[in-house]
């Protein structure tokens, strides 16, 4: 029986709608937030906020919202805390974040490299404080993986939650770097696996497209993927993005219909729902 679940990836505020079926934007309060979660039976949801309008066409809030925001719902919202590392005084700001009551770093989502020495010292006092850290990852926000297994040997004591197409594509071995979702089989032995494999610090969360589409290419090879690394994979939508299909992510449940229609045992559907993210996060329920 399924305890709890929880979203590790959700957003308030305003994002444009990627889907040919949907014009314009959708904004999105954390009334709505909570309204998503009483619908779908989400018991706790991480609130993430950005370091800044770093896309035009998004308006998500910042860390001081996103923890003013969390008050509002104690028990229901957890929040996590971002600063852009080209900033002044950026560590200050994180443990100031962490004293107020913030719970992880992100999302990180920052037009830098992600071994930038500057974000490296920040996922260095992660580690000290003891804070997961979410990155987005692509071409343009923190690229690429392969830096990335660089920042693993310097940080290994940080704890990293990976999304986004540049960490997701690589599910599969054969990879075409320009394309963002790619389809069809997956070629075992991508570098998801490898990484996996080797960095036991290393989670990902399945949430918007990218974790989707990933993980709906090719369903025979994604329950066993899922079965050997379910204590490394986090429930998360990406709520209010809106879906290719012109649904919302969250409110649609493709997140948590994909997981529960694969046929993995009840303990493996618990990892990914809820039972990792009480153990990143130290929560006691």
């Amino acid at each position: 029986m399924i305890l709890v679940i929880i979203d590790i990836h959700t957003h308030v505020g305003i994002m444009r709608s990627w889907s040919p079926y949907l014009i314009g934007h959708v904004r999105a309060t954390v009334l709505d937030l909570i309204s998503y979660m009483d619908h779908v039976g989400v018991d706790i949801a991480v609130l993430l906020p950005l370091p800044g309008r770093i896309e035009p066409d998004t308006i998500i809030p910042g860390t001081e919202k996103v923890i003013r925001l969390s008050k509002e719902y104690p028990d229901r919202i957890i929040p996590f805390c971002v600063v852009d590392p080209r900033g002044i005084k950026v560590e200050e700001k994180v443990e100031r974040y962490v004293k107020m009551g913030c719970r992880g770093l992100g999302e990180y989502k920052v037009p830098l490299p992600i071994d930038d020495r500057r974000s490296v010292s920040i996922f260095k006092l992660c580690a000290d404080l003891g804070i997961p850290i979410l990155v987005h990852m692509d071409n343009r926000f923190n690229p690429d993986i392969r830096r990335f297994i660089s920042v693993l040997n310097e940080v290994p004591d940080a704890v990293f939650i990976m999304h986004g197409p540049g960490w997701w594509k690589h599910i599969s071995a054969n990879v075409d770097e320009k394309t963002d979702y790619p389809k069809g089989k997956v070629t075992p032995g991508g570098l998801v696996e490898k990484i996996f494999r080797e960095y036991k610090n290393v989670y990902a969360d399945i949430s918007a497209y990218s974790g989707l589409n990933a993980l709906r290419r090719d369903p025979a090879y994604s329950k066993s993927f899922i079965s050997k690394f379910s204590n490394r994979l986090l429930y998360g939508t990406d709520f209010p993005g809106i879906s290719p299909e012109g649904n919302q992510f969250g409110p649609n449940k493709a997140h948590l219909n994909l997981i529960m229609n694969l046929g993995l045992d009840t303990n493996i559907v618990d990892n990914v729902l809820y039972k990792n993210a009480l153990r990143i996060l130290d929560i006691h329920v």
